[in-house]
């Protein structure tokens, strides 16, 4: 008998995954597909990441404290609802990349744990029955429909999916035509609320219930509503997300009397408008989620892949340098990541993949505790590091849930599946079920990457070529490969047998790049990552001088191993007639004991003070 093509096996395993699990067929089939559960082990950085977050945030989370708010239920204003969903997908991710059965049982005991909260009329919610649907409690719901979910998706469970329709069923009944009004509801003009949109399309492709579905159509119609955040009008014509809503009211204070443009929650609503152009078809709603990912990324993402202040869109792109008071969320740092995921699967655009490797390699892993154990709730640019604080009087914080969300994503994104064959978005090293990566990425800039189908199959390979990558070489079993261009996926059609093998030279040229905002301040990267001075191993100077940069901003910077940092580089600085070298780290490793000893600073005054870099930093008010 000959053997079956690759694809196809591949192809059969992905669709029997996906029968499952789903009683409806999406109308528009994604480009790329994430790898079955278990088929890809990063062995790298990131892997040694996703360990240290399983064993200190997954394995050390107390699942009765998640589910004491919903038995209880006396709340009326905080948001302890979204703790429990939250970590629970980040575990599900978790068991998904590594199927063990001590995380299975842990699953199993939230998922009994929460269900005996449920209420008759099969509500779960922390919220006192006085107080049910006001303030964030349909958005807590929502996080918990989409662990129901994610526990269905990973055992099947007959129960609980009939549990996640009955919650639902509770929301369909609060809100629709002639009820509530979702748009009207909760937090930020109804976007808290309306996010529910993603778990209800998910729930209808897994029950194929139509009630589902035009639930998740009034919402997006709720939007046009004179109450409404018109997200999907707004995309269209262009409005930067910025301006899509007031700015903050000078006459009220504090956190919540800011502006309306509140960046986590607005992207997760476009998340959930992908999905229901999934199962519509609609290209206005994938079109609407595309001009808004290039707006945030034009006009908000900084240099370390985040955005927003106190939450907020801001114009953070030209803004870098100021002082904000609360720079750049986590929680909108993985949202940001989820979103382009979202579009990375639906329109295979590598564009998508470039923007969460930076956000990956900077504000996110710069945002876990060396021992995984916490996370900070805003990433400065300057400054220190601070631990996120307590929130609504439990040991829990809503970056420090929603952290390993991100984390755990990664490998469903690393090494993908088109129609045509296997496509390579991240360089981590791994092993995967049809090719291994062997690489030191992103301290070292060659990626080896070794083929090994059960027997020679024609297919195609498609690698990211990143978009700071000017100059790649690349070769195929010795022999090079002609125009490789950035920004692009190169593909390598042809037949693979055992041990083919695929060497990428990446462009690691150091660079030195202007603030966008145009204060003549610079900063250093290599690659994906960007460099910041750490106060631990800066190695003051004397005098004043600028970075050496050629004409086209590369510098001769030397990597160096310092200990307690991932990657250093020496960058020369002219102090006049001179060269002196200050000592930079990633990004990621800077500011990591989260105390004023690692204080950081990645945009540089030109010239500096050598003697003291950190100089002019503004200590942040307490």
């Amino acid at each position: 008998m000959k053997k079956m093509n690759y694809l196809i096996l591949i192809s059969i395993a992905l669709t029997a995954l996906a029968n499952a699990a789903e009683n409806v067929t999406p109308k528009v089939a994604d480009a790329l597909v994430s790898p079955r559960p278990g088929s890809v082990t990063f062995t790298g950085w990131l892997g040694e990441n996703l360990e240290t977050c399983r064993q200190g945030r997954i394995f050390g989370q107390s699942v009765p404290d998640l589910v004491r708010p919903f038995a209880v239920r006396e709340e009326d204003k905080m948001w302890r609802c979204e703790f429990w969903g939250k970590w629970f997908t980040s575990a599900a991710l978790a068991y998904r990349y590594q199927a063990d059965p001590k995380l299975h049982a842990i699953l199993d005991e939230a998922v009994t744990g929460l269900l005996a909260t449920q209420t008759s009329d099969g509500g779960i919610t922390t919220y006192k029955p006085a107080a049910e649907f006001s303030n964030w409690d349909t958005w807590g719901r929502k996080y918990s429909l989409l662990g129901l979910l994610a526990y269905y998706d990973l055992t099947g469970d007959a129960k609980t999916l009939d549990a996640a329709c009955r919650h639902a069923d509770r929301v369909l009944k609060q809100f629709g035509p002639d009820k509530a009004d979702i748009a009207a509801n909760g937090w930020w003009t109804g976007m808290a609320a309306s996010s529910i949109l993603e778990p209800m399309v998910l729930l209808y492709r897994r029950t194929g219930d139509e009630r589902y579905l035009r639930f998740a159509e009034y919402i997006v119609q709720s939007w046009e509503g004179p109450k409404g955040p018109d997200l999907v009008r707004k995309a269209l014509a262009g409005t930067a997300v910025f301006k899509m809503f007031p700015g903050p009211d000078p006459k009220q204070k504090g956190y919540m009397g800011g502006g309306s443009s509140k960046a986590y929650e607005m992207m997760s609503c476009y998340e959930g408008l992908v999905e229901l152009h999934r199962v519509t078809g609609e290209p206005k709603y994938l079109e609407a989620a595309q001009k808004v990912f290039a707006s945030i990324r034009d006009t908000e993402i900084t240099f370390i892949g985040s955005g927003s202040n106190w939450e907020r869109w801001c114009n953070g792109r030209a803004r870098q340098i100021e002082p904000l008071p609360e720079w750049m969320e986590t929680c909108v740092t993985v949202t940001w990541i989820k979103l382009a995921a979202q579009l990375l699967c639906a329109t295979g655009d590598p564009r998508y993949a470039d923007e969460i490797e930076r956000s990956v390699y900077n504000a996110l892993l710069g945002a876990q505790k060396d021992d995984g154990t916490w996370w900070c709730h805003y990433n400065p640019l300057e400054g220190r590091r601070r631990a996120a604080p307590e929130h609504c009087k439990m040991h829990q914080n809503c970056c420090v849930a929603n952290g390993p969300r991100g984390l755990m994503l990664l490998p469903t994104l690393a090494v993908m599946t088109s129609k045509d064959g296997p496509v390579v978005n991240l360089y981590e090293p791994c092993k995967t079920t049809l090719l291994d990566i062997d690489s030191d990425y992103p301290r070292d800039n060659v990626v080896d990457i070794t083929i090994h189908p059960p027997s020679p199959q024609h297919f195609t390979l498609s690698l990211r070529i990143p978009a700071w990558s000017r100059a790649t070489k690349l070769e195929v079993n010795g022999k090079p490969v002609a125009n490789v261009q950035p920004g692009a996926y190169v593909r390598l059609s042809r037949t693979w047998k055992q041990g083919d093998k695929v060497r990428l030279t990446l462009d690691f040229t150091v660079h030195c790049e202007k603030d966008p905002g145009g204060s003549g301040r610079v900063a250093i990267t290599r690659g994906p990552v960007v460099f910041a001075l750490d106060k631990r191993i800066a190695n003051p100077s004397t005098g004043e001088g600028v970075v050496m940069a050629a004409a086209d901003g590369s510098v001769k910077a030397v990597a160096v191993k310092t200990d307690g940092v991932r990657i250093t580089l020496d960058v020369p600085f002219d102090t006049g007639g001179k060269n002196s070298l200050l000592r930079f780290c990633d990004y990621a490793s800077a500011g990591h004991t989260w105390a004023e000893d690692s204080m950081l600073r990645v945009w540089l005054p030109q010239p500096l003070n050598l003697a003291d870099p950190f100089a002019g930093i503004a200590p942040k008010k307490k």
